[in-house]
């Protein structure tokens, strides 16, 4: 295939991309078959008929919908072979439209199996004539796109292949075809593999692979979602951590060392494709222990490797006429310094199981930054030699099967390799002479380079304590476009004297979309922004911050800053993260500055009147902050905490307990980081629950009514929270710390939501009624069921910010109530008795009393109850009809 064909495979995106290569996949199977066979030259010449053929598709088609014309004659070219080698030339389609129009497209170039394709959009209703003429050809040596040899011993070279014609047929209506619908996004639990049809996950799915990664957006996770509830899904044990214990001088609550000064640890964990690695530290050092691999949801280890953890991770999508898509498993790389070369090797590793793939020796220093189909570029600069250039591992020589021409040069087969990648560029450009002791300060892929001279670093460090470089002295900024039309040319030169009183003027972050760039003071503590695009000052400077917001990392003095969704944050020791809108510097909102939800004010509880606060991650909208300092004292201070913020409101999301580092490593929904109050690794983000539901296992009378009841629970797989009861979004955080931090039991604590519905008998949905759980996990609901017969109750739990849906269900019968017998009625009324006349007592005894006859309803009591029993067997019988009828 030709690189007209990687060309127009650029312009196709989606469905229509795997439709077409796999059209070509199969005729290039086909037309291999009939290959003309090799012989000895041919004198005189031959004439060899061809025979062209043309699909057009999808047909039918509607009005403004694409279609596909796929060319192809029945001998392919003789000399191809992989890029080079002779192709078919002059393709040429004519178009007759329903109003008798004519138009012609091309000329097309084929590939090396004959074939070529493209794409056309009808507008109007009607049938549409298509003719495909193939010209004729003499048969030649090299390709007519790049001029590579192919075959050299090929004998049809200069035989004349005839031309041929081939014609379809369109018919295209007013209504449109539907596409195949893209699968919803998960609403329960889920895991990985994705399978390959639902590409709308990519919005649920994501990895953090370090390195140039993460350069442009510092800290930031760029695609997927992050954890909207503080739901701990696992914790696995890092290091001995938490109260020591014992006598003497630990008996007062003595800690272990939480290793903030300098042994800072989990900085360079990664997460591919659900699984995370991170570097076990021995003792007081950052590693030593070699590094593992867990699951991401459960926490389970996968595999150990007493050996240096790879620093950064690659998922390269690698797209050629033999193949298309991302290598399976990716790269985890580990640079190694190489004295002997002057460079620098770098090894890569399969993340399924630690193991050594292929090295890239003499790669040079520079810039890294990761290109748009996942590269490792490299951006160089050599003002002496006037020269920029972009360095790319994928360019780097025998990376593919063989190299040459046959079709193994369109096959990535690295692994066992050592490869030289001294010559992997993908352009070198020559640039104007700028300011002499020029460097980089900063890069936006294929769009513009910033750099200057004698710009200071805000954050140098000087004699073992954090001090800034004071500046007066004139700087000079300047910045070089990247874009391909225009790449190495100078855009603009500024020279910025710094304000007066010894103030230090730094380069803040830059974001490409607003095409802003800061600036920041370090002694004012003040921001400002400007133009990248020419370098004018936009706005600034801006801030009044708290003195304590002088100290804007743990480690050094002077304000760290970040840039994400058009806004600048910045936070530091004063305890209030600050939100400034880029385009123009007005503040936008602060947190930490008091409010109910809003405050990380601690008064007596640290030295520093608040909650140190630093952003140590920006993902879904949100930005995640973490509570730190420098050389803290042991044990730490009670009551710091990792937070969740919305990141254009300010709002608070959640906070959890945690006395942790800057190191957060996002992805797939679930933030993982070291807390140092136990030194243990956690991992936040949805869980799984379960749902339980029951009821009468005997039928019950209709009219009777049924106790409904289950549970909803907590499945997390972790030992403390498995089988614990479902608990509100609101209380998370207090039952999190409960279930993993010994804390108290939060005594008002709820449970969630669970709606009951029944499906009856006749095949309707009874709406039961919403309940609410308990913090046992228990719910319940009285329901009286209005006919007789099966009945199917379900009970669902439709998930929250905390757990994934779940749902479960029962069964209940119901039988009729027995209708009564009626009284009986007398048909000869009893005889009516007249009275004696009692004679006067003679004696003046008193005689005993006569016995009397019991006392029990009348006849007439009962012929009105038998009536009122009818009348509501009739309603009853009148009610279900009523229901059918419905």
């Amino acid at each position: 295939m030709s690189n007209n064909f990687v060309m127009n495979n650029a312009k196709i995106r989606g469905n229509k991309t795997l439709y077409t290569i796999a059209l070509i996949l199969m005729l290039t199977i086909a037309i291999t078959l009939i290959a003309l066979p090799l012989t000895n030259a041919h004198t005189p010449a031959w004439t060899i008929p061809t025979y062209a053929y043309l699909a057009v598709s999808p047909n039918p088609v509607g009005v403004g919908q694409q279609v596909f014309l796929v060319m192809w004659i029945d001998k392919v070219p003789p000399t191809a072979a992989g890029n080079g080698g002779d192709r078919w030339t002059g393709f040429t389609v004519e178009i007759t439209k329903p109003d008798g129009t004519k138009q012609t497209i091309g000329p097309f170039t084929s590939d090396a199996t004959s074939s070529t394709f493209t794409t056309w959009t009808p507008t109007a209703v009607g049938t549409y004539s298509f003719l495909f003429k193939f010209p004729g050809q003499v048969a030649a040596l090299t390709n007519p796109l790049n001029g590579l040899p192919g075959d050299t011993t090929n004998v049809f070279v200069n035989d004349t292949f005839t031309a041929s014609s081939a014609t379809a047929t369109l018919t295209v209506q007013q209504n449109p075809l539907t596409p195949v619908e893209d699968y919803p996004l998960p609403t329960s639990y889920w895991t990985r593999p994705i399978e390959g049809g639902n590409t709308a996950w990519t919005a649920v799915a994501s990895n953090w692979l370090g390195g140039g990664y993460t350069y442009i957006y510092p800290l930031v996770q760029p695609t997927g979602i992050a954890p909207n509830s503080p739901h701990i899904m696992w914790t696995n044990a890092f290091q001995d951590g938490g109260v020591v214990g014992g006598n003497y001088a630990f008996a007062g609550g003595m800690t272990f060392y939480d290793s903030l000064s300098y042994e800072t640890k989990f900085g360079s964990a990664l997460i591919m494709y659900g699984r995370l690695y991170y570097t076990l530290p021995r003792s007081d050092a950052t590693s030593g222990n070699g590094y593992v691999c867990v699951d991401l949801r459960t926490g389970e280890q996968l595999f150990w490797i007493n050996d240096t953890m790879p620093t950064f991770g690659q998922y390269y999508m690698y797209d050629s006429p033999n193949q298309h898509g991302v290598i399976p498993n990716g790269y985890m790389w580990r640079s190694v310094t190489d004295a002997a070369n002057g460079g620098t090797v770098h090894m890569a590793y399969d993340p399924i199981n630690g193991y050594w793939l292929f090295n890239e020796t003499n790669v040079p220093s520079g810039t890294t930054v990761y290109g748009p189909n996942g590269e490792i570029t490299i951006y160089q600069l050599n003002n002496n030699a006037h020269w920029l250039a972009l360095w790319n591992n994928t360019a780097a020589p025998n990376l593919v099967l063989t190299p040459g021409t046959t079709t193994n040069a369109w096959q990535w087969r690295p692994v066992g390799k050592n490869v030289n990648a001294s010559t992997a560029y993908s352009w070198n450009v020559t640039i104007p002479q700028l300011p002499t002791g020029t460097t980089i300060l900063k890069v936006i892929p294929d769009d513009i380079m910033i750099g200057s001279v004698n710009f200071p670093a805000i954050y140098a460090y000087i004699g073992g304590v954090g001090f800034g470089v004071p500046s007066n002295t004139t700087e000079v900024m300047w910045a070089i476009s990247l874009k391909p039309a225009s790449r190495g040319q100078l855009l603009w030169q500024k020279v910025f004297t710094p304000p007066l009183g010894n103030i230090t003027r730094g380069l803040g972050p830059v974001d490409p979309v607003t095409r802003v760039f800061t600036m920041t003071d370090k002694e004012t503590m003040q921001w400002l922004g400007y133009n990248i695009d020419n370098g004018e000052q936009l706005w600034g400077p801006v801030g009044n911050t708290r003195a304590y917001q002088f100290y804007g990392s743990p480690m050094f003095p002077g304000q760290t800053g970040y840039t994400y969704l058009g806004h600048l944050y910045v936070g530091g020791y004063g305890g209030i993260v600050y939100c400034y809108d880029l385009k123009n510097g007005n503040l936008l909102w602060t947190y930490g500055n008091g409010g109910a939800g809003n405050s990380t004010n601690s008064g007596l509880d640290t030295p520093w009147g608040n909650y140190p606060t630093y952003p140590a991650a920006f993902a879904d909208g949100k930005i995640f902050t973490y509570t730190s300092e420098h050389s803290p004292n042991a044990p730490p201070y009670k009551g710091a905490r990792i937070r969740a913020i919305d990141a254009n409101t300010g709002k608070e999301v959640w906070t959890l307990l945690s006395w942790s580092s800057s190191a957060f490593a996002i992805a797939d929904g679930y933030a993982t980081y070291l807390n140092l109050y136990d030194n243990q690794i956690y991992s936040i983000g949805k869980g799984l629950s379960a749902v339980t539901v029951e009821a009468p296992l005997t039928a019950l009378t209709q009219g009777q009514s049924v106790m409904i009841r289950g549970t909803v629970t907590d499945q997390t797989p972790s030992p403390e929270a498995k089988g614990t009861p479902a608990i509100s979004d609101d209380n998370m955080g207090p039952w999190m710390e409960y279930l993993y931090m010994q804390k108290p039991i939060p005594g008002n604590a709820t449970g969630v939501s669970v709606k009951l519905t029944a499906l009856d008998p006749n095949g309707n949905t009874q709406d039961i009624g919403t309940v609410t759980s308990d913090m046992s996990g228990l719910f319940m609901k009285m329901w009286t069921p209005p006919v007789p017969g099966e009945y199917k109750i379900i009970a669902t739990f439709a998930g929250s910010e905390s757990y994934w849906s779940s749902y479960a269900e029962t069964a209940l019968g119901v039988v009729a109530a027995p209708s009564p017998s009626p009284a009986a009625t007398p048909t000869t009324p009893p005889p009516t008795a007249t009275p004696t006349p009692t004679p006067a007592p003679t004696a003046t005894v008193s005689p005993s009393p006569a016995p009397q006859p019991e006392a029990g309803p009348s006849t007439d009591m009962y012929i009105i109850a038998a009536a009122a029993i009818i009348i509501i067997v009739v309603v009853a019988v009148a009610a279900v009809i009523l229901k059918k009828r419905k």
